[in-house]
């Protein structure tokens, strides 16, 4: 079955063996927000890195990400949706990082003041089929966390991301697609 699997920051659970969930549930494949600190990736105040295992041949990809804890909304999208293709491992380097700026001024949030708050992301593909999959990471905002080594991310064969654009659009006025191995807006 293709679906998908957070590697970075470590996922909820595996929501591909663990009894009752499934990736087809929003909005974190049916696993819930950890208790244990020690299931919280230490992520940097300035955006993280996001690497997956993925298996479809194309996926619209979206990430979110939801501060506090028991999130029910993830009102901060880290980066515009994109279209990511290829099979096999996808990461971006520092995920979102004007974006989260952005999301933090919307909420009247500094870098300091997000410093040990805990927060979640919510990492979105839709398939070909039109099917929506859903994980979730549970991260803890320090400002000393770094990115993974440029050696643990990187793009397996083939795989990468495209921007999404509307039918005619020119490749001027498409949004950027992140970068897997830079900063993503």
């Amino acid at each position: 079955t293709a679906h998908f699997h957070v590697v970075y920051p470590e996922w909820r659970a595996s929501s591909l063996t663990t009894e009752g969930a499934s990736q087809w549930w929003f909005p974190c494949a049916n696993i819930s927000e950890t208790t244990d600190v020690n299931n919280r990736t230490q992520w940097p105040v300035t955006g993280g890195s996001l690497s997956l295992t993925v298996s479809h041949p194309w996926a619209l990809t979206y990430v979110n990400l939801g501060i506090g804890t028991n999130v029910s909304a993830f009102n901060i999208s880290l980066v515009n949706g994109f279209n990511q293709t290829g099979n096999g491992t996808f990461c971006l380097k520092e995920t979102g990082k004007a974006a989260l700026e952005a999301g933090l001024q919307k909420a009247n949030l500094s870098k300091e003041a997000l410093e040990g708050m805990q927060g979640s992301l919510q990492i979105i593909q839709i398939a070909s089929t039109g099917a929506s999959l859903y994980n979730c990471a549970d991260i803890t905002f320090n400002a000393t966390a770094a990115l993974l080594p440029d050696d643990q991310c990187k793009n397996g064969t083939g795989v990468g991301g495209v921007a999404i654009q509307n039918v005619g659009a020119t490749a001027a006025n498409a949004t950027p697609s992140p970068s897997p191995t830079g900063a993503a807006a």
